[in-house]
């Protein structure tokens, strides 16, 4: 159950980061966010994760972009010991 929540924090997280990012400026652009969901499961331990990726930025001549991520993993041994990795990324590209 905690992970079901943890999940819906993080879509929370990216339906915010959405609504900033989507804000009109000069004119409407149109967005893309990637999401990724996986599940591992082995003998005795289960892995959840989530990610999405969204182009923040792009310049005119399109040859400098900024991209941002989001990304949770929830791992339970199923001894009770729960565990969760958040991360926040940036990156920036130059072609």
């Amino acid at each position: 159950m905690r992970a079901v929540h943890n999940i819906f924090l993080l879509f929370l997280l990216l339906l915010c980061i959405g609504c900033i990012v989507s804000v009109p400026l000069a004119a409407r652009q149109r967005r893309q966010i990637d999401l990724t969901v996986s599940a591992e499961h082995e003998e005795d331990e289960t892995e959840l994760a989530l990610e999405a990726i969204a182009g923040l930025w792009q310049s005119a001549d399109s040859r400098t972009k900024i991209d941002g991520s989001a990304r949770v993993v929830h791992r339970d041994s199923g001894n009770g010991g729960a565990q969760q990795d958040w991360r926040l990324g940036v990156r920036v590209v130059f072609s």
